[in-house]
């Protein structure tokens, strides 16, 4: 009324009703759908995401985690906090680039001077090239990592595949998998590896008596 008297309108209280009919059951399923909904549109973000991220964009993700690490923990004691598959896999990845940069050092090597590393006298200047590539090799070693993460389930489901088709414990198929991986892998990459760059200069591993 007193609004009324000052502004000379005929304006009346607002009167709100509300359906309270529903039954609560009813409500409880509307509330299920509408989460069920929200559930599905976020799966299909996370599905759209993953798929259109590359191998690449991963490892990148992986480096950068590392970068931002501020736990102080080496590089093989976050593997050991990862499990053990991760820390064979991290050394089988060790290996293979080492068994890389023993083939490029000898390609190197050979393709510049014209003889084998085991020729006499060329061990030392063989050592030198290698010193260069191995220092790149430890520059990339957030690389090896970041591998050795992406490669780690594989190395597990080595394990469990031996396990089950041997029959044997964890740990026995765990030294099968080392041995055949870290050791034979090694040697026979190291092998192929300065096979194809003496191929590769023209220079015999083993120089002419």
């Amino acid at each position: 009324m007193k609004h009324n008297k000052e502004c000379g309108d005929n304006i009346g209280p607002l009167i709100v009703t509300v359906d309270t009919t529903k039954k609560e059951d009813a409500v409880e399923e509307e509330k299920k759908e509408e989460k069920t909904s929200m559930d599905n549109a976020t799966n299909d973000v996370v599905t759209a995401s993953e798929k259109s991220a590359s191998p690449l964009d991963k490892l990148k993700s992986l480096f950068k985690k590392d970068q931002n690490n501020t736990d102080g923990l080496t590089t093989k004691e976050k593997l050991a906090k990862m499990g053990l598959s991760a820390l064979l896999s991290y050394g089988w990845v060790s290996n293979m680039s080492y068994a890389i940069t023993l083939s490029l050092s000898w390609y190197t090597h050979s393709k510049r001077t014209g003889l084998s590393p085991l020729a006499p006298g060329q061990w030392k200047p063989f050592l030198a090239v290698y010193g260069g590539f191995y220092v790149f090799n430890n520059i990339i070693r957030p690389l090896r990592f970041g591998m050795s993460v992406v490669v780690s389930r594989y190395f597990d489901q080595f394990v469990d595949a031996i396990q089950r088709k041997s029959g044997w414990g964890r740990k026995a198929s765990i030294g099968v998998v080392v041995f055949l991986a870290n050791v034979c892998g090694t040697f026979a990459a190291m092998g192929l590896g300065v096979s194809v760059a003496s191929g590769m200069a023209g220079v015999p591993i083993f120089p002419p008596k």
